[in-house]
């Protein structure tokens, strides 16, 4: 399952989290891949509107993110050295 928190107005995923089949969680946040010191502005590499079109999406409550947000552990995707 792969859970996304969005933030419209900059048109940017912020962070994400990533719950596998044998119960293992990551995470990611624009924070964790800035901590090799380049910028992201997205955890994706295009608009909101391109990454998402034609995906089933269902919202859950930011309190539901949180919980799982607190149950992974950092993995960062694209600034990894």
């Amino acid at each position: 399952m792969l859970l996304y928190e969005i933030d419209e107005d900059a048109d940017a995923v912020v962070r994400t989290v990533d719950i596998f089949a044998d119960g293992s969680i990551t995470r990611n946040s624009i924070e964790i891949e800035e901590r090799s010191g380049q910028a992201c502005p997205s955890l994706i590499d295009c608009s909101l509107a391109d990454g998402f079109t034609g995906v089933d999406s269902e919202a859950i409550t930011h309190e539901d993110f949180d919980a799982a947000w607190l149950k992974g552990i950092d993995k960062p995707f694209w600034n990894v050295r």
